[in-house]
């Protein structure tokens, strides 16, 4: 719902600034792996991980702030 999203995007706001990035390419605006390497100067490796890490915070800060 509306409210879930805002959540969302308040979470994204405050990840470290690569991850915010990637995950902002790749989920929200939907752009392919290769081409957030390229635009990011990312290895393929290293922008999973930061997409990963981005992931996984998003989760459990949701996760915390539902729970409450």
């Amino acid at each position: 719902d509306a409210q879930t999203r805002k959540l969302i995007d308040e979470i994204i706001l405050e990840l470290p600034e690569q991850q915010r990035l990637v995950i902002e390419l790749r989920d929200v605006a939907e752009v392919d792996s290769a081409q957030v390497c390229e635009m990011l100067g990312l290895s393929e490796a290293n922008q999973r991980v930061l997409l990963h890490r981005a992931r996984h915070k998003v989760r459990l800060a949701l996760n915390d702030l539902l729970i409450r």
